[in-house]
């Protein structure tokens, strides 16, 4: 993962910042969705350093893409394909074909169509949004 993105995910929030949802009913004493999300990429870190000569074992490219654009969409920061490349040191094929399957799942969106693969931005649809908070809720 690039630095720049780690930076995100560990950036503590803004006193009395919150998401909009179920969020702001939610005990203040109780982690939000980003702060779940934020401790799941911190512990996959956490995971590869300590496997670091077997890492490749523990990948899971598409959990990690779909982490990242939540936490990005919660921090309001869009990402480029190119910066999800990046971040999860998948190779330019490599992010070409989880991208593709993400999409053709319904997972994600990248716009606009007429620019180059890499300087595309990416997001997640609704329908991967929903799931995300109804995941990190129950977590």
């Amino acid at each position: 993962m690039s630095d720049f993105l780690r930076l995100r995910y560990q950036t503590p929030r803004a006193a009395g910042a919150g998401t909009a949802g179920p969020d702001q009913d939610r005990d203040t004493a109780s982690p939000t969705e980003l702060d779940r999300a934020r401790a799941l990429l911190r512990q996959r870190d956490a995971r590869a350093a300590a496997f670091a000569p077997i890492r490749v074992l523990f990948q899971d490219p598409a959990w990690d893409i779909l982490l990242g654009l939540f936490v990005a969409y919660e921090e309001g920061t869009p990402l480029t394909i190119d910066a999800v490349r990046t971040a999860t040191g998948l190779s330019e094929m490599a992010i070409r074909r989880w991208m593709l399957a993400l999409e053709h799942s319904g997972l994600i969106t990248c716009w606009p169509r007429d620019a180059t693969l890499a300087q595309r931005s990416i997001g997640l649809t609704d329908h991967a949004l929903t799931m995300m908070l109804q995941f990190l809720q129950e977590i």
